[in-house]
């Protein structure tokens, strides 16, 4: 059986414990609420779905549509959507300026974000800090950029977000994405989810074993079987799978940053994980740290 996603929960293992599960949307659906909040429906064939109001649509800049990106970024901005508009013109901002038209629109996205700063004043920070993410497609690769918490993953499959929120009073952002193998992201289901979790502590932490304890501590028991894969000055990279019979399995990523730690999460179904990791195990391990 070919297992999709719809939409998960950051770890797996919220989606059978400490659920509430409240009614049936359908025939064989069961509703259930997970420690974030989130609200899903899944069937018997364990096939997870998201009924509540999709996410921004996330579409990446590139070369050849930077025209729409700065008309549509603009447009969002006079309609009052500024988060959404500060995207689409700070994305455009982040493709390589080896392009006459690149580059008039990547001056003309700067002063349409100078103008936002001025009008809304401190208020625009906030308008800055929800766009963290930012996306865009060169050379063949997807570039999905966290600005505000530094850092960068290159994937080869255009991902779908799913989440992006900050958390804690702002000492913390989750993030989720999904993406298929075989064909572009217009259905409702992934072929794998990746959750990337960050924290903003009050001073540097020393090693990615001091973050590893720290994500632990918080995240609690879990019932992996983890076979370490990579451990360098910042990071650390585990193959995973659950120990009680769950299908599926992953890659976990530990990463440090001065004050800030990164843990990653890729989950997706054994029968395709061989096909999954070739595509995500690279970006993974060589996710760029912005110091």
């Amino acid at each position: 059986m070919n297992f999709r996603f719809s939409t998960l929960p950051f770890f797996l293992i919220l989606l059978f414990s400490d659920s509430l599960f409240l009614s049936a949307q359908m025939p064989d659906w069961k509703f259930f609420r997970d420690r974030e909040g989130n609200s899903y429906y899944y069937d018997r064939a364990m096939k997870i779905r998201i009924t509540d109001e999709k996410p921004f649509d996330y579409t990446p800049a590139s070369q050849r549509g930077t025209d729409y990106y700065l008309n549509k970024g603009i447009e969002l901005i006079k309609n009052g959507k500024y988060t959404e508009g500060l995207f689409y013109l700070k994305s455009l901002k982040t493709l390589p300026m080896n392009d006459i038209r690149v580059e008039r629109n990547a001056a003309e996205a700067a002063k349409w974000i100078n103008y936002l700063h001025k009008k809304h004043g401190t208020r625009y920070n906030r308008f800055d800090k929800e766009s963290t993410i930012l996306l865009n497609y060169t050379d063949g690769s997807y570039n999905l950029i966290n600005e505000k918490l530094r850092y960068k993953i290159v994937l080869k499959k255009q991902p779908r977000v799913v989440r992006a929120l900050w958390k804690l009073n702002d000492k913390g952002y989750g993030f989720k994405f999904g993406f298929n193998l075989e064909r572009e992201n217009t259905g409702d289901g992934f072929d794998c989810i990746v959750g990337i979790e960050t924290r903003i502590l009050k001073g540097k932490i020393g090693s990615p074993g001091a973050a590893e304890e720290s994500w632990r501590n918080e995240f609690g028991t879990d019932n992996f079987t983890r076979v370490e894969v990579l451990r360098t000055d910042d990071r650390i990279i585990y193959h995973y799978s659950y120990n009680d019979g769950v299908p599926f399995s992953g890659i976990e990523g530990i990463y440090v940053n001065g004050n800030l730690i990164h843990i990653v999460r890729v989950l997706c179904s054994d029968n395709i994980k061989d096909n999954v990791f070739d595509v995500i195990m690279k970006p993974v391990e060589e996710m760029v740290l912005v110091k």
